[in-house]
């Protein structure tokens, strides 16, 4: 008798391989996005300059779809521990804390950027065009998560709009200390390609890890109250 050879389980065997393969469009969106400061040293003789720039404005893509999160998340608030005014946010709360946000996150997105021309801004002049493109990109890569992923696989119906307060700034702290450090180190360097490569390598590999690590948390509240 012949018997069947049972399929291969491999994505319950291997979690990251199977997150990866459902959140294959996003990732990918999300690598092109980060090669075109690549792009700008490769094509357009870009230095450290615009490239710091670039980086700090993914800061404004990373609060707008964030605020748009925090209006279409419907998990519970209860387990959040969030208090506003002295007494634990209820679901009553969501404009109110969507404008505290957007205060917030703007107060420190401001601070960071007037370091970032106070470091590294002295010929930011001329490169509006230049970044606009790939702001552009950056912009469709995380509209390109944000529907495929956060509405596509109801990761909105896990998650309470509290929780996602203060979760751009895990991923922006971590990513925008490692960012300025090698932007630093680029400086020091005179911005030769060698360096900047290096710069736009490294951003990219963080963003990534960071990408997969949030989705998993979410795909982790599957099943579970919040």
């Amino acid at each position: 008798m012949n018997k069947e050879t049972p399929l291969p389980q491999a994505n319950e065997n291997n979690p990251d391989k199977s997150l990866i393969e459902r959140l294959r469009a996003s990732t990918l969106a999300l690598m092109v996005a980060n090669l075109m400061p690549l792009l700008g040293v490769l094509a357009l003789n870009w230095d450290v300059t615009p490239i710091m720039i670039f980086y700090w404005s993914e800061n404004l893509v990373v609060g707008f779809y964030n605020v748009l999160k925090m209006r279409l998340a419907q998990g519970s608030v209860e387990r959040s521990n969030t208090t506003l005014n002295g007494r634990p946010v209820q679901q009553s709360d969501r404009r109110a804390m969507i404008v505290f946000f957007i205060f917030h996150y703007g107060m420190f997105t401001l601070c960071h950027g007037i370091f970032v021309l106070v470091m590294f801004g002295a010929k930011f002049q001329g490169l509006f065009s230049e970044l606009g493109l790939a702001l552009l990109f950056l912009t469709v890569s995380h509209g390109v998560s944000y529907l495929r992923n956060f509405i596509g696989r109801n990761e909105y119906q896990r998650v309470a709009f509290t929780s996602l307060f203060w979760q751009p700034y895990k991923r922006v702290i971590v990513m925008h200390l490692t960012i300025l450090l090698g932007g630093t180190w680029a400086q020091a360097k005179g911005s030769p390609v060698f360096a900047l490569v290096v710069l736009v390598t490294l951003k990219t590999m963080i963003d990534l890890a960071l990408h997969l690590l949030e989705h998993r948390k979410f795909q982790s509240l599957q099943g579970m109250q919040i």
